[in-house]
């Protein structure tokens, strides 16, 4: 048997073996990956000890509210209120031992806040009673370093900051109030109470007017962070008559969703969809949502404005029997079904067959979209895409491919399920340096010698004779 046989035969058997490991790796990356662990620390002081910092009654409800929020969300939450300056140190190491296994850093402060010569400060409770501002931030928190300390060009980093209050020693050549801009750095995004430089409220009710459009906002199924700040903005500025706008600045990779881990119960997301398609004010409000939001994301906004309708996280699955939960997923699809026959199929005579067809779809891939999967237009053409889309669901959530084609029975199946099912990660490549002048002179000179030497050892060709035209010039026939 020959070498080069030997080295075929070799070849073959491993292009066969990795391509077995290949499929393996595929269906493996079809499915969900697990989702990473998300971290958020979340402070609020209120009760501060110097004259020169009023209490602020809101601060320490706000953190303890946005915790529960981020809970409910599946992230990892440390949570402390009325913090001194030791207080922080302990907390941020705390916060440090868990950074090995997150995917993302979130840090939400509400308390005083203060910016010196362009640097903001986050104040403790036990700040001295200072006759200037250098003793006032002695021992301070500087924000630049708590956010080099926890972001990462690898992890998403947050900060949320409702700490833009009157500067306490009043205005001057380096002091201003509120807060001031910050340069972003990699993979980061910070949002302010309200624009760098103005003063946030801390609210007559249980929360400032921002941890309130906050807190409204953050569990609304697919909303990315930046149409989330949309929304938090705009009711902000609502809440205040215009007296506070929220600010922020991103350098983020890729979009982040509160919700992506979100599990919400299926039986409750029925019950509320039932109750709002009783009460006709709260069908039509429904209606209205439908234009611009999914199935799912409308309820839970109509819900709001509704005291009976409340959807809850689904609670651990130990806490059920699974006999229990299986019977409970079946009858709130039933009811689902039976619902959505009657708002989005309709029933009024004045609608053809195929604008019904057109809605139908348009919905699934509203609830595709919220899930993650679907990344095309809107439109209700159920084509290529629309069917990819599904097909990445069914792969994504491990089950048979039940429908191809838009039906009731697969948009009640797509309405209950929550959180971020299809998640394309983004691969961030290093980029190498372009060359400076300095380097590229030499390699161009290099080349030229290598090109001048190339035409020395060719012999010359002779010059070509002058052409002939003793005969005239012309082109085509004789003349």
């Amino acid at each position: 048997m020959s070498y080069r046989l030997l080295l075929r035969i070799a070849a073959v058997l491993l292009v066969s073996l990795f391509g077995s490991l290949g499929v393996q790796a595929a269906v493996g990356e079809g499915q969900s990956p697990l989702p990473g662990k998300r971290l958020a620390i979340v402070i609020g002081n209120s009760d501060y000890r110097s004259a020169r910092l009023p209490h602020l009654a809101n601060a320490a409800n706000d953190a303890i509210r946005f915790s529960e929020s981020l809970k409910r969300l599946k992230f990892d939450v440390l949570t402390a209120t009325n913090l001194s300056s030791d207080g922080f140190t302990e907390l941020f190491k705390q916060a440090e031992g868990k950074l090995a296994d997150a995917s993302a850093v979130l840090i939400f402060y509400a308390g005083h806040g203060v910016q010196l010569g362009g640097e903001n400060y986050l104040l403790p409770v036990d700040t001295p009673n200072a006759e200037n501002l250098q003793e006032l931030i002695a021992g301070a928190v500087k924000l630049n370093d708590v956010i080099s300390r926890f972001a990462s060009r690898e992890r998403q980093t947050f900060v949320f900051l409702d700490a833009c209050r009157n500067n306490p020693m009043g205005k001057g050549p380096s002091a201003m109030d509120g807060l001031a801009q910050i340069e972003v750095g990699e993979n980061t995004f910070i949002a302010f109470a309200t624009q760098p430089g103005n003063v946030a409220v801390d609210g007559s009710g249980d929360n400032s007017p921002f941890t309130t459009a906050l807190l409204k906002n953050a569990e609304i199924p697919g909303l990315s962070i930046s149409d989330m700040m949309i929304r938090v903005r705009n009711e902000t500025e609502a809440i205040t008559i215009g007296r506070q706008v929220p600010w922020d600045q991103s350098n983020l990779r890729e979009q982040f969703y509160f919700t992506e881990q979100q599990v919400l119960d299926p039986a409750q997301l029925s019950a509320s969809l039932s109750r709002i398609l009783a009460d006709p004010a709260a069908k039509e409000k429904l209606k209205v949502e439908l234009a611009s939001n999914d199935l799912q994301t409308a309820v839970l906004i109509v819900g709001q404005t509704l005291r009976s309708v409340e959807v809850s996280p689904l609670p651990d699955a130990a806490a059920k029997p699974a006999g229990t939960q299986v019977a409970s997923l079946e009858g709130a699809r039933q009811s689902v079904v039976s619902g959505l026959e009657t708002l989005i199929v309709g029933t009024s005579a004045t609608e053809t067959d195929s604008q019904k067809a057109t809605d139908l779809a348009r919905s699934i891939q509203t609830e595709l979209r919220r899930l993650g999967c679907y990344r095309m237009t809107v439109d209700g053409s159920w084509g290529k895409g629309s069917v990819r889309a599904l097909t990445n669901y069914y792969k994504n959530t491990a089950r048979t491919a039940s429908a191809t084609e838009p039906t009731v029975e697969l948009l009640s199946d797509l309405f209950l399920r929550s959180g971020r099912v299809c998640k394309d990660p983004v691969v961030v490549r290093k980029i190498k340096p372009a060359k400076v002048a300095s380097e590229a002179a030499p390699a161009r000179k290099k080349a030229a010698n290598r090109k001048a030497a190339r035409s020395q050892q060719q012999p010359s060709r002779p010059a070509a004779p002058p052409p002939d035209i003793s005969g005239g010039i012309g082109i085509g026939g004789v003349f």
